[in-house]
């Protein structure tokens, strides 16, 4: 049931969530009013014959909801003309993603939200609750697919992908259980500090009742202190869960042997998986995902055994530490979702005798914080933008490192070094950078890697 809707909604930034929102709510009679500032972009709206006028104080006086795309900062001190005015009018200012309340949608939520591997859990928790469908689970938000996109019926369980981009516009869209996997400093130069970026992912438990649930990983020191605070200033119910720590935790991931057992303190039960027979990449950080997912399993009331056959099929997605080939002595791995240092880090603790492929547009900070963590790379390729800066900065930390143009070249020449040496040598491309000089996304940059794989292995 939708709730009445009595007047227009604004959107601004038409890209895919903005359009898939549009037709949404042309399709349910909901007027819609859209702009771009990019003028290719409207072309695009124009032909699928959705309404565009320009950003003024009388386009936008009847309207519920300005409907940012989430990169579109209203937080800045000067931000877009469109923010100005909506706020002088006290329209509310959200994405797409608050319309599954403002839509009264009463499919149950689960929020994911995180620094680095959100996306990766968002996927797990799908896939092992749909396992033998004791849910009918999908993904959406952050992870690419609006939930406008989705076939869904009443009893479908929406796993959502939450940025700070969006979390940071969140007005009453609550969840009923909320993740917050770990924080470490990014899109600072977005947010503007630690702080405010902390603040919206925090905003995931801000609507949250006494019936819902929030599952903190406290393996960090930022989210030790959220949960340290946590029941001060949230109403929901908490479970804490580590891949560090055991004690004063509900529930936690050891790693013995080549097992892999996790403790669950509030049911008393244990639970143990053979580490060989994991699909994904038996790293650190999949172990914390996987821990994620159990807790899921376990809030809904999934069996145990269940989750165990479950969790023994699930995979990891493209552009997350993908194994992307094999040849000869040389295993090929693709991480162009590592857009920022620390998921670089997260990435070269994954591997041994690492050939390390990295670069493009630099993020503020550049590789400062990851001096201590470059022990499994026996030599560095760095291409585009920030080629000259991270050479310097690797040389300095003693890192024997060769400075491209572009990614092809960089990876030619690491294949070329990889195959004269008489060990296994693990060709990681991990940029730690975002991907914009020279490709259109983190998935482009990925396709080309894979592609250039595929050249080598044929």
């Amino acid at each position: 049931m939708i709730r009445q809707i009595n007047s227009e909604i604004f959107i601004l930034g038409m890209g895919i969530s903005g359009i898939s929102l549009a037709k949404y709510l042309m399709k349910k009679k909901i007027s819609v009013t859209c702009w771009d500032d990019n003028r290719e972009k409207r072309k695009v709206i124009h032909s699928l014959k959705i309404k565009i006028n320009n950003i003024t104080s009388e386009t936008l006086k009847n309207c519920n909801y300005l409907v940012l795309s989430p990169g579109i900062n209203h937080q800045k001190k000067r931000p877009h003309q469109a923010v100005k005015i909506a706020r002088s009018l006290n329209i509310k200012i959200v994405t797409d993603l608050e319309f599954l309340k403002i839509l009264n949608i009463k499919n149950p939520l689960i929020g994911v939200t995180g620094t680095n591997g959100k996306s990766t859990t968002t996927h797990f928790i799908s896939q092992i609750l749909s396992y033998k469908n004791f849910r009918d689970s999908k993904c959406c938000g952050n992870i690419g697919t609006p939930f406008t996109d989705l076939k869904i019926n009443k009893k479908t369980l929406l796993v959502v992908e939450a940025s700070s981009y969006q979390l940071a516009k969140i007005d009453n869209l609550n969840f009923d259980y909320a993740f917050l996997l770990n924080i470490s400093k990014d899109h600072i130069e977005w947010h503007g500090t630690l702080r405010k970026y902390i603040d919206s992912k925090l905003n995931i438990f801000k609507n949250q009742t006494k019936k819902n649930f929030a599952v903190i990983c406290i393996d960090d020191v930022n989210c030790r202190r959220i949960a340290y605070d946590f029941k001060k200033k949230f109403k929901s119910k908490l479970i804490l869960i580590s891949c560090k720590y055991t004690e004063n935790v509900d529930i936690y991931l050891k790693i013995q042997n080549d097992k892999i057992k996790i403790f669950n303190n509030i049911s008393k039960e244990n639970i143990e998986i053979s580490i060989n027979k994991l699909s994904f990449v038996k790293a650190q950080h999949n172990f914390q995902n996987l821990l994620a997912a159990y807790a899921s399993s376990f809030l809904l009331n999934q069996k145990s055994e269940d989750f165990l056959s479950s969790s023994k099929n699930i995979h990891t997605l493209q552009h997350r530490i993908e194994f992307s080939g094999t040849f000869k002595n040389i295993d090929f791995y693709n991480d162009s979702k590592s857009t920022n240092v620390n998921s670089a880090k997260t990435a070269i603790k994954s591997f041994k005798n690492i050939f390390w492929i990295l670069g493009g547009r630099e993020k503020k900070g550049g590789l400062k914080g990851i001096e201590k963590n470059l022990g499994n790379i026996l030599k560095a390729y760095v291409y585009g933008e920030c080629s000259e800066n991270f050479r310097k900065f690797l040389v300095k930390n003693s890192i024997i490192c060769l400075k491209f143009r572009t990614l092809r070249e960089s990876f030619n020449q690491a294949f070329e070094d990889a195959i004269k040496k008489k060990m296994n040598i693990n060709i990681l491309l991990s940029p730690a950078c975002s991907s914009f000089d020279q490709f259109k996304n983190f998935e482009d940059r990925g396709k080309e890697f894979k592609q250039l794989v595929l050249e080598k292995i044929k």
